[in-house]
Protein backbone atom coordinates (compact mmCIF):
# COMPACT_ATOMS: atom_id res chain seq x y z
CA UNK A 1 0.00 0.00 0.00
CA UNK A 2 2.88 2.29 0.63
CA UNK A 3 4.36 1.27 -2.67
CA UNK A 4 1.11 3.03 -4.41
CA UNK A 5 1.18 5.98 -2.23
CA UNK A 6 4.80 7.01 -2.73
CA UNK A 7 3.74 6.31 -6.86
CA UNK A 8 1.08 8.17 -6.70
CA UNK A 9 2.99 11.04 -4.99
CA UNK A 10 5.53 11.30 -7.54
CA UNK A 11 3.25 11.17 -10.38
CA UNK A 12 1.28 14.45 -8.79
CA UNK A 13 4.65 16.38 -8.48
CA UNK A 14 6.04 15.44 -12.12
CA UNK A 15 3.02 16.53 -13.28
CA UNK A 16 3.16 19.52 -11.49
CA UNK A 17 6.98 20.01 -12.25
CA UNK A 18 5.98 20.09 -15.69
CA UNK A 19 3.41 22.41 -16.09
CA UNK A 20 5.42 25.03 -14.09
CA UNK A 21 7.66 24.42 -16.45
CA UNK A 22 5.40 25.40 -19.51
CA UNK A 23 4.58 28.28 -17.65
CA UNK A 24 7.91 29.41 -17.25
CA UNK A 25 8.95 29.24 -21.24
CA UNK A 26 5.96 31.00 -22.31
CA UNK A 27 5.35 35.14 -22.33
CA UNK A 28 6.90 38.30 -23.94
CA UNK A 29 9.38 40.84 -22.25
CA UNK A 30 9.49 44.30 -23.86
CA UNK A 31 12.41 46.14 -23.46
CA UNK A 32 13.07 50.19 -24.26
CA UNK A 33 15.77 52.19 -24.12
CA UNK A 34 19.18 51.03 -23.41
CA UNK A 35 20.03 48.18 -21.57
CA UNK A 36 24.14 48.15 -21.56
CA UNK A 37 26.58 50.98 -21.68
CA UNK A 38 30.27 50.75 -23.19
CA UNK A 39 33.11 50.70 -20.44
CA UNK A 40 35.59 52.87 -20.06
CA UNK A 41 38.92 52.03 -22.29
CA UNK A 42 42.32 51.81 -20.79
CA UNK A 43 45.80 51.92 -21.86
CA UNK A 44 48.95 50.91 -19.96
CA UNK A 45 52.00 52.26 -20.69
CA UNK A 46 55.19 52.73 -18.44
CA UNK A 47 54.36 53.81 -15.07
CA UNK A 48 51.03 55.33 -16.66
CA UNK A 49 47.38 54.76 -17.11
CA UNK A 50 45.36 56.45 -19.58
CA UNK A 51 41.27 55.67 -18.94
CA UNK A 52 39.12 57.04 -21.79
CA UNK A 53 35.25 57.63 -20.60
CA UNK A 54 31.81 58.36 -22.65
CA UNK A 55 28.86 59.47 -21.47
CA UNK A 56 26.04 60.08 -23.85
CA UNK A 57 27.75 63.20 -26.32
CA UNK A 58 30.95 63.60 -23.19
CA UNK A 59 33.53 61.94 -23.84
CA UNK A 60 36.57 62.72 -21.44
CA UNK A 61 40.52 61.31 -21.09
CA UNK A 62 42.68 61.23 -18.24
CA UNK A 63 45.67 60.62 -17.43
CA UNK A 64 47.13 58.77 -14.41
CA UNK A 65 50.54 58.35 -12.96
CA UNK A 66 50.92 54.80 -10.84
CA UNK A 67 53.71 55.06 -8.35
CA UNK A 68 55.80 51.60 -9.00
CA UNK A 69 56.43 50.84 -4.63
CA UNK A 70 52.31 51.52 -3.63
CA UNK A 71 49.14 50.84 -4.73
CA UNK A 72 46.90 53.43 -5.77
CA UNK A 73 43.47 54.13 -6.68
CA UNK A 74 41.95 57.12 -8.77
CA UNK A 75 38.40 57.61 -9.81
CA UNK A 76 36.96 57.08 -12.70
CA UNK A 77 36.10 60.65 -15.17
CA UNK A 78 32.06 61.04 -15.11
CA UNK A 79 32.08 59.63 -11.57
CA UNK A 80 31.30 56.56 -13.61
CA UNK A 81 33.71 54.17 -10.87
CA UNK A 82 36.67 53.70 -9.23
CA UNK A 83 39.98 52.24 -10.63
CA UNK A 84 42.27 50.37 -7.75
CA UNK A 85 45.79 48.86 -8.46
CA UNK A 86 47.47 45.90 -6.53
CA UNK A 87 51.06 44.70 -6.78
CA UNK A 88 51.38 41.13 -6.91
CA UNK A 89 54.08 39.42 -4.66
CA UNK A 90 55.29 43.15 -3.56
CA UNK A 91 56.85 43.47 -7.44
CA UNK A 92 56.71 46.58 -8.80
CA UNK A 93 56.47 45.18 -12.50
CA UNK A 94 52.97 42.90 -11.71
CA UNK A 95 50.03 44.62 -10.70
CA UNK A 96 46.26 44.00 -10.83
CA UNK A 97 43.85 46.57 -11.78
CA UNK A 98 39.77 46.44 -10.39
CA UNK A 99 37.68 48.81 -12.32
CA UNK A 100 34.54 49.32 -10.27
CA UNK A 101 31.46 50.96 -12.40
CA UNK A 102 28.57 52.77 -10.64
Amino acid sequence: MNRVKWMLFLGVMASGMASNSYAASSGTIHFYGAIVEEGCSFVNGGNKVTSSCERGATKLTQVHTLDPKNSSAFSLPLSLGQVTTEHINNNPHLAVMTVSYN
